[in-house]
């Protein structure tokens, strides 16, 4: 090959990163350049490659009469297909066996966690934080698909007739929760890379109830709920909200409509019951521990998110900002949460009462 002539057609690649692979066309215009007097130190900064690099091809062109690189076999590759597939079946058998248990318990003195990773990753088995869910009882389940299949039939004009409601614990600053820092390596007990955790965080607890017309009332509280608050939030706020909400043609009396809560203690009380009775509220069953059944469930991680960026260093402004929040969901989320309710019935069917991505 005339080297020459290669050097003359290579074009310039000042700007090629120092970790991209040299072309032929681009080794042999390193023996060129050198042959004609031009330093390493040129032709590197010519190709836009580390001098070392330079050198190393023209040794390999004095030694072997060629410039190019030789074959790569990589690493060899400590297991077969039969230890691959009893380290995917182990993790299989035992989903959180780590890496590490799964060498122990396979005897793989000779085989780190890591590769043990890769293998499980390469089986499509990937790490994940597993999900904290309540391990239902049979009559809970029972409970769960009986509510879903007596309202599976509900339409989605049935469920904007339903009021729900939930009570929900916000946080302003000295909440310690998962937070995350960037740090160097061995500055993990340095304090200006920890979290001190307050012995009395910024808290407010709030009632709050919606329909697919839109929000209701929002009660910031901030002693612990008993049954006899419990009923003044309801005498305060319940019978407005739904004369509102579902408006007659013959005000001022209501269409029907109903109340969903939760099975909370309060919730339960008698004097809860008895005023719910008295006032000719129509409360649904709800089956216990069902979040996914309560769509304020999630109207409630939407308004978290947006609190949790205010960061508010006392209670007041703590509970100004739920407020703001609350009042500034968009309209749509609550018709589209409301609306959500068919399909939620038919997953806890589909799942058999277990669990739901709801």
């Amino acid at each position: 090959m005339d080297v020459l002539a290669a050097a003359a057609a290579a074009a310039p690649v000042a700007d090629a990163p120092s970790q991209q692979r040299l072309t032929e066309k681009q080794r042999w215009s390193c023996v060129a350049w050198h042959e004609i007097g031009w330093s390493n130190k040129k032709i590197a900064e010519h190709l836009g490659v580390h001098r070392n690099t330079v050198r190393n091809i023209l040794a390999r062109e004095a030694a072997v009469g060629s410039p190019n690189s030789g074959s790569r076999s990589g690493r060899p590759r400590c297991t077969d297909e039969a230890l691959d597939t009893a380290i995917a079946f182990t993790s299989h058998v035992e989903p959180f066996a780590s890496p590490r248990q799964i060498k122990r318990k396979l005897q793989l003195d000779n085989i780190s966690p890591r590769t043990i990773d890769r293998r499980l990753q390469a089986a499509g088995l990937f790490g994940r934080i597993a999900r904290h869910k309540r391990d239902y009882a049979p009559e809970e389940i029972a409970a769960r698909l009986a509510f879903a299949q007596r309202h599976q039939a509900w339409t989605v004009e049935q469920w904007s007739s339903v009021l729900f409601s939930d009570e929900k614990c916000f946080w302003g600053q000295g909440f310690c929760g998962h937070t995350y820092v960037r740090r160097p390596m061995g500055q993990a007990f340095n304090p200006t890379y920890c979290v001190n955790k307050i012995a009395h965080p910024v808290k407010v607890n709030a009632w709050g109830c919606f329909s697919a017309e839109g929000p209701g009332y929002l009660h910031i509280f901030y002693k612990k709920l008993d049954s006899e608050l419990y009923v003044k939030i309801l005498r305060d706020n319940l019978k407005d909200v739904a004369k509102r909400d579902f408006p007659s043609p013959n005000p001022p009396a209501i269409r029907s409509w109903h109340f969903l809560q939760d099975n909370a203690p309060m919730h339960k009380a008698g004097i809860a019951k008895e005023w719910l009775h008295n006032n000719g509220v129509s409360v649904l069953d709800f089956p216990p521990y069902s979040p996914d059944l309560n769509p304020i469930e999630n109207l409630w991680a939407i308004m978290a998110r947006e609190v949790e960026k205010k960061q508010c260093e006392d209670d007041e402004a703590l509970g100004d900002a739920v407020l703001k929040v609350w009042n500034e969901v968009d309209p749509k989320v609550y018709k589209d949460l409301a609306s959500s309710m068919p399909e939620r019935c038919l997953a806890v069917i589909d799942a058999q009462g277990w669990h739901t991505k709801y």
